[in-house]
């Protein structure tokens, strides 16, 4: 009899192990708060995989603030975690990057969606009643110099994991026929930027909610738009945190979907690190912040519990002796950061970095600029024809206005790159003075949609074959490279080069503008 029992329990709990997580219900802990205290209310709530869709805003492969778009990175390995549990637990996960919906034209993910006999979404109830407080601006990077705006990104994050069975799509009506045709009643909301784009976007949580679906937000994988303030100690982790509540209020529940994974057994808990440790500003190699005066640096980790934050100022990689980060500190001058949170002296997040860059003080204008001198024609050229690009005077490579970062210059040379020219020097050049940035008239195409990220140049002088001044990875908008380069007495001659920063993209166009000689 003891052994019939034993052998009915083992063969329970073998039966319990090797039921497919689809056919499981999940208890997900919602969160709201008290319209008038304020305060979090916890309801433990079973929700049913298979009636319940994962909806994903707006995770796109860039932004023009480059502090949007490292968040925006920054969330890809713990979403990529979830989706996958959430597949296998019979979520449904619909893809709505709105204005790129289109690049995945010929996707199955996206042809599937498509083609769908489109049904108009009703309007069961009122609007949800979220009022934001939130501060943001023109850019999240903070005091200093900030990001110009464009509508340069042209998918989603190249690292998020689209399988088979997801959908795409960025229709209001067409996500709600998605959802109604699958008997699916719940909504998770996951993505950027919360307070616009996951709120309001068609097919998002506004419209969603209107249509009588329960929708929820996970709490841990979305961000607002919001602001850096660094003088009170607030940052966009906090702006985050602040819409979230705002949504809390307002009837909307947030669950930690990393935290009840856990709880419920689907995640492991020594699994591998899915979460980096924040910068705010953050720039990277390929696109850096520019720093003129001391700027503050903020590092967060907010959703790794009971860790301490180590970094390096060097571009090392950090370890649990490196600098405790224990308060905001200022970079002045040009350096790579990176960070790692460490418990217990192990390392729990993935590696982060940050680039800044400090720029020289602006330059003079020339006694003599470059368009009015003859450059020198490459040898080669003269006989045959070749890819070479020579520039263009007082315009840019297109025959446009020189523009850059919202300025147009009356002198200058207009480059794409990869291209050079070379001048004589004459005794009297003492110095060669220049700005030098990426060109702007590619924002008089819709602010730049869908090309405003490819465009990145370096640009270098040389004197006699010797590397003299070289600029940091140039992009769209950026303040201009400031170039004031002494000339050795008896130069023989200058070479002023526009390279590619690796891309070798046809939009690479760049601009050495005030460009020229000063005599003493």
């Amino acid at each position: 009899m003891i052994r019939i029992l034993f052998l009915t329990i083992i063969f329970s709990l073998y039966m319990s192990a090797a039921t497919p997580l689809h056919s499981r219900n999940i208890t997900l802990n919602c969160q709201t708060r008290d319209t008038v205290t304020g305060k979090a209310i916890v309801t433990p709530t079973v929700i049913d995989p298979s009636k319940t869709a994962i909806i994903i805003i707006d995770m796109w492969n860039f932004h023009w603030c480059m502090t949007a778009t490292e968040r925006v990175s920054a969330m890809v390995p713990r979403m990529n975690r979830v989706l996958d549990i959430a597949r296998e637990l019979g979520m449904q996960i619909i893809w709505n990057p709105s204005d790129v919906v289109t690049s995945y034209s010929g996707y199955p993910q996206y042809e599937n969606a498509v083609a769908v006999q489109r049904r108009s979404a009703p309007k069961t109830r009122e609007a949800i009643s979220a009022q934001f407080s939130a501060p943001y601006g023109r850019c999240m990077c903070g005091p200093g110099i900030h990001c110009h705006g464009n509508y340069g990104w042209d998918a989603m994050h190249p690292d998020l994991a689209i399988e088979d069975n997801d959908l795409i799509s960025s229709s209001t009506d067409e996500i709600y026929t998605l959802l109604a045709d699958r008997g699916i009643t719940g909504v998770i909301y996951m993505g950027v930027h919360t307070n616009m784009c996951v709120f309001g976007k068609p097919g998002a949580m506004s419209s969603m909610w209107r249509a009588g679906f329960d929708c929820m937000l996970a709490r841990d994988l979305n961000d607002a738009y919001t602001a850096y303030e660094p003088e009170r100690g607030y940052t966009p982790d906090d702006g985050t945190t602040e819409i979230d509540e705002n949504l809390q209020k307002a009837g909307v529940p947030n669950v930690n979907m990393g935290d009840d994974f856990k709880k419920a057994g689907l995640w492991k808990a020594d699994a591998t690190p899915v979460d980096y440790v924040r910068f705010v500003p953050w720039g990277k190699p390929d696109r850096p912040f520019f720093i003129e005066y001391p700027t503050t640096v903020t590092l967060t980790a907010p959703w790794i519990d009971d860790a301490e934050i180590r970094y390096t100022t060097d571009g090392s990689d950090p370890t649990a002796k490196s600098t405790l980060y224990t308060a905001p500190f200022k970079v002045s001058e040009t350096a790579t950061l990176r960070a790692a949170a460490f418990r217990k002296g192990k390392q729990v997040s993935l590696l982060s970095q940050a680039h800044y860059v400090k720029t020289s003080p602006k330059p003079p204008l020339p006694d003599v600029y470059l368009e009015d001198l003859d450059y020198i024609a490459n040898a080669y050229l003269k006989s045959v024809s070749s890819c070479m690009w020579y520039p263009q005077r007082r315009k840019s490579f297109e025959g446009k206005p020189l523009r850059v970062r919202g300025t147009t210059y009356a002198h200058g040379l207009g480059f794409r790159a990869p291209s050079s020219v070379q001048y004589d020097v004459k005794p009297e050049y003492k110095r060669f003075v220049a700005l030098a940035g990426i060109d702007e008239n590619m924002l008089e195409q819709d602010n730049a949609r869908a090309i405003g990220m490819h465009s990145s140049v370096v640009f270098r002088v040389y004197i006699d074959g010797v590397k003299m001044a070289e600029s940091p990875v140039m992009r769209l908008s950026q303040e201009p490279w400031r170039f004031d380069v002494a000339i050795p007495a008896g130069s023989r001659r200058i070479n002023i080069s526009c390279m590619d920063a690796g891309s070798r993209n046809m939009l690479d166009y760049g601009n050495w503008v005030n460009a020229g000689f000063v005599f003493n």
